[in-house]
């Protein structure tokens, strides 16, 4: 896909982007509305970056001079052991569990320093300042008794060596006292002298060090009682619900582009049909008791009178060698316009002076009556079955010259045997020698075999689809039925789309059921009535193909579509749903805000948010 396609999904499917859009902000709006407050407390610790246990008399050796961030976080993990929760939850008299309240509290390092924060949430503003200084000084008072104790463990072993050289202090006292005082005697009295007065100068220290001592980290911000509550904030959810539903709908919009089965563009219809788009047949309002019209005699100046001669001319590109002269009208699926598009076509030809027999072949539901004011007591059943000649058979349209009817007279018990069978075949031959055009309507290709049975007798086939409704599927399997009996289709003819005005020479086209678009470049009045000429540069005066080079169409109502639409009318209801409420929980708020009144409070309160 291109980015005019992704452009065009976006376009055709904006309602359902807009409506997740406001559906997901309202949402998160009115939740946040209805949420209790939440107050946040942040005491802020400053960590050392020396262990006073590891040093001896007064020597520092830094823990963090090698990898300080890593002994930082590790700092910021001890500061969330269960028992430093324990004792808050004891000391705050808290009714909650360890890890409960540890989920309440964020512990985190400030940047490239040594400064810890840690911040704790509460719904009450001063309870949460308390849970945050008390965590930050139980870590503190933790923190100075683990290092004391470091340095009492290095106090006794050092006790330990002193109780030692006092014995041997002894012991060469009682050698002294007993063998008399000699030179090697006394050298060793000298050593165990020093190693003694040593060895109790570093326990002084070290006793002193272990009161001194007061721990890795530092209590140096409190956490002050802050009245604003950090949660909910409507602004932040909102453009986060905005920004969600953006995404949410777009995802929707493709996903229904995906499930939808309709042929979205001309190209897709010629590659579906192998055949170019010839004609583009806007939809017509009829009025209350008017089925169908022939559209180029009742409203000859109407759009859709203009876009018949459009077609007309069209098809004259097509049969430049004026190889084709029976052409079959049909399409794939039933009530997609190809009876309108045969009676109106067949008008465009006769009203250019082309001699046109308009020869009906659907004995199902035969609608050529309606269009044309003639009988269908004898018809082309009669004429195949003998009953009647062709010639008695044959009706002249009053409204239009030129224009032949062989109505489909009454229905055969083997229709699709007796339009298949050589007599058929030579009742073709036989209107070929009096008419410059046969054209001949049936019924759809999938609905009953007639059609593809006479498909064989004719020189080609002009599909017709219906904007909204005609799927790849019906479209692919009706051309591989005419690929199968050897019939050729030489064009399409896109019927039945709703058109609202444009700019620039340019128009919308809507598909009914469906609220896509139509983009169609403007043939109107470029064509001069009588279709013999056109003004230079129009589109009528072009090849058919830079004519289908400007269109793009959404037809719908394939499974896919319905489950679009159905989904569509439920985010609706949704949304107007959620509107009522959110409109009623505003006002209520507000009211209570600024009344007072306290009611909010009261209704959440239960609830225990």
């Amino acid at each position: 896909m291109e980015l005019r396609d992704y452009l065009n999904v976006i376009r055709a499917r904006k309602w359902v982007i807009i409506q997740a859009v406001v559906i997901v902000t309202i949402t998160a709006l009115a939740v946040s509305f209805l949420q209790a407050p939440v107050y946040e407390g942040q005491a802020k610790v400053l960590i050392s970056e020396k262990d006073t246990g590891a040093a001896l008399l007064g020597n520092v050796i830094s823990e963090f001079s090698s990898q300080p961030e890593r002994g930082l976080q590790t700092q910021v993990q001890l500061m969330q052991l269960r028992p430093l929760a324990e004792n808050t939850i004891r000391k705050l008299g808290l009714k909650e569990a360890p890890e409960d309240l540890l989920k309440r509290i964020t512990i985190s390092a400030v940047g490239q320093t040594n400064i810890v924060t840690v911040t704790a949430k509460a719904a009450d503003a001063r309870m949460a300042s308390m849970i945050a200084n008390t965590m930050a000084e139980e870590f503190v008072a933790w923190s100075k008794q683990y290092k004391r104790e470091s340095i009492k463990a290095a106090a006794d072993e050092v006790d330990q060596r002193l109780e030692q050289s006092k014995q041997e202090l002894l012991e060469l006292g009682r050698k002294i006292s007993s063998q008399g005082k000699s030179d090697e005697l006394s050298a060793e009295l000298a050593i165990a002298t020093g190693s003694y007065t040593t060895l109790a100068g570093k326990l002084e220290e070290l006793r002193i060090q272990e009161q001194l001592e007061v721990g890795s980290g530092r209590l140096v911000s409190s956490a002050v009682v802050t009245e604003e509550p950090v949660e909910p904030s409507p602004m932040r959810n909102g453009a986060l619900g905005l920004a969600v539903g953006l995404v949410f709908g777009l995802g929707m919009a493709f996903l229904y582009e995906y499930l939808d089965n309709t042929i979205k563009s001309s190209e897709e219809a010629e590659k579906v049909f192998g055949a170019p788009v010839l004609g583009l047949i806007p939809a017509e309002k009829f009025e209350k008791d008017e089925k169908r019209r022939l559209t180029l005699v009742s409203h000859a100046g109407s759009a859709a009178a203009e876009a018949y001669r459009v077609l007309r001319n069209s098809l004259d590109f097509i049969n430049f060698e004026h190889n084709i002269k029976t052409l079959l009208i049909t399409s794939a699926a039933p009530a997609e316009g190809k009876s309108t598009v045969a009676a109106n076509f067949a008008a465009a030809l006769a009203v250019a002076g082309k001699k046109v027999v308009l020869l009906s072949c659907d004995f199902r539901r035969p609608t050529t009556q309606q269009f044309f004011k003639v009988s269908t007591m004898i018809g082309l059943s009669d004429v195949l079955t003998g009953a009647n000649t062709l010639k008695s058979a044959l009706q002249r349209a009053a409204e239009v010259p030129n224009l032949m009817i062989l109505t489909s007279g009454k229905l055969p018990p083997n229709p699709s045997e007796l339009l298949g069978s050589e007599k058929m075949h030579a009742l073709i031959k036989e209107l070929e020698q009096w008419a410059d055009w046969v054209i001949i309507d049936t019924p759809p290709l999938l609905a009953v075999a007639d059609g593809a049975a006479v498909a064989r007798w004719v020189d080609g086939v002009l599909m017709v689809t219906k904007g909204g409704q005609s799927t790849r599927d019906a479209g692919k399997k009706a051309t591989e039925m005419l690929g199968q009996i050897g019939a050729r289709v030489i064009g399409t003819v896109v019927w039945g789309l709703e058109s609202s005005s444009g700019a620039g020479g340019y128009g919308y086209y809507y598909g009914k059921g469906y609220k896509g678009y139509y983009y169609y470049a403007d043939y109107y009045n470029s064509v001069p009535a009588d279709g013999r000429s056109a003004k230079r540069g129009s589109a009528a005066a072009a090849t058919p193909s830079a004519q289908t080079q400007q269109q793009v169409y959404i037809p719908p109502t394939s499974p896919g579509r319905k489950i679009a639409e159905t989904v569509g009318k439920v985010l609706t209801g949704v949304l107007a749903a959620l509107a009522v409420i959110v409109i009623i929980v505003l006002v209520v708020y507000f009211l209570d805000q600024a009344l007072g009144w306290g009611l909010l409070q009261a209704l959440v309160s239960p609830l225990g948010l």
